[in-house]
């Protein structure tokens, strides 16, 4: 039983190890940044749309650091690497030090 639990969370715990590289279509991902911001992606085909400061825009594969997951359509990029994001170009940017938000589904175990 103890087995059965532990392995339960463990794959939970994966389950919310997701970036924009692994998401299903259409699946949203919510990110908390520094200074109280917010935004959202979801993927579309090889593409990504961000929704942030009220306005949504869809970005393309793009050319980034080494190791980095890069979208921009010219005027606003996307960066993710190490299970942190960025946000450029949008309207009350940017947006730094992003952190993935836990889902409204995960349970509070302490």
């Amino acid at each position: 039983m103890t087995r059965s639990l532990i392995l339960g969370a463990a794959l939970l715990a994966l389950a919310a190890c997701q970036s924009a590289s692994s998401i299903n279509e259409g699946e949203r991902l919510n990110w908390a940044c520094a200074n109280d911001k917010e935004f959202s992606l979801r993927s579309v085909d090889a593409a990504i749309e961000i929704h942030a400061a009220g306005q949504t825009h869809r970005l393309e594969p793009a050319a980034g650091a080494q190791g980095a997951r890069t979208f921009s359509n010219g005027a606003l990029t996307y960066a993710e690497s190490g299970g942190r994001a960025s946000l450029t170009g949008f309207h009350d940017g940017p947006y730094e030090n992003c952190a993935r938000q836990r889902s409204d589904w995960w349970p509070d175990l302490w």
